[in-house]
């Protein structure tokens, strides 16, 4: 069986190193070493959780850009061994949206467009979709449609802050409403927003488009500098409440 491309996104490793003791991660050289030793020994969610810490401290450098696309390809082949393609689909997304073009981030294009099963994502607005808010934390929103053939939409908007890994998101928000639209455009209703205040949603391909009025009593459903506006990439057919 072939071997993952593992090799292209990951740091040189001592040998041995998968069998070593559990490492600190308190920089990104050591994050990505607990990391590669964590997938080497087949525990890809503790990977993962590394390599997420990875980001974090690489996002906090300064011409961070190779570190962060290190660390995005890093979660990129994590994900797909996990089973979460449209997961490695965002990752991935975020380091083609800063123009990464390295030779990980190349070959990762092909494993991730192979393992999406693109048709399903596109077969209805309904499924789970993510927004990043930084410090490898998402926002996410979900669409669901009902028995009488109308969609139900809740938004989990988060800001991420400086300290997620002590403290969890600096705010954390909540939006749920009905889609009134068709063809691509979309408005929010029912969500007990105060009047003039609108979050209207462009459905475009896979992804969504929202846009909303910023004003103090329009964000009153989350925390300080909270908002559900932003692009969002469709990761699964399935809103989380029907994911398995």
């Amino acid at each position: 069986m072939t071997r993952p491309v593992i090799c292209l996104a990951l740091l040189p490793l001592l040998a041995g190193i998968a069998q070593a003791a559990p490492q600190p991660c308190d920089s990104v050289s050591l994050c990505n070493a607990a990391g590669t030793a964590a997938y080497q020994a087949g525990r890809y969610a503790d990977a993962a959780e590394a390599f997420e810490r990875q980001l974090r401290r690489a996002e906090q450098e300064q011409d961070s850009s190779a570190a962060r696309e290190l660390a995005l390809n890093n979660l990129v082949v994590t994900s797909l061994r996990l089973k979460q393609p449209g997961q490695a689909r965002a990752w991935l997304n975020l380091a083609l949206a800063d123009g990464m073009q390295g030779n990980a981030t190349r070959n990762n294009l092909r494993s991730v467009a192979a393992a999406v099963d693109y048709p399903q994502l596109a077969a209805s607005i309904e499924g789970r979709y993510l927004r990043y808010a930084g410090a490898a934390v998402w926002s996410s929103l979900d669409i669901s449609r009902q028995a009488d053939g109308s969609y139900r939409v809740n938004f989990s908007p988060l800001r991420a802050g400086g300290k997620v890994e002590e403290y969890g998101p600096a705010a954390i928000g909540q939006l749920q409403g009905a889609l009134q639209g068709e063809k691509a455009y979309y408005q929010l209703t029912n969500t007990g927003l105060p009047s003039g205040c609108s979050v209207e949603l462009l459905h475009e391909g896979l992804d969504i488009q929202v846009l909303e009025v910023i004003d103090q009593q329009c964000q009153q459903y989350g925390g300080a500098g909270i908002s559900v506006a932003g692009g969002y990439l469709k990761v699964s057919a399935e809103p989380a409440s029907q994911a398995r």
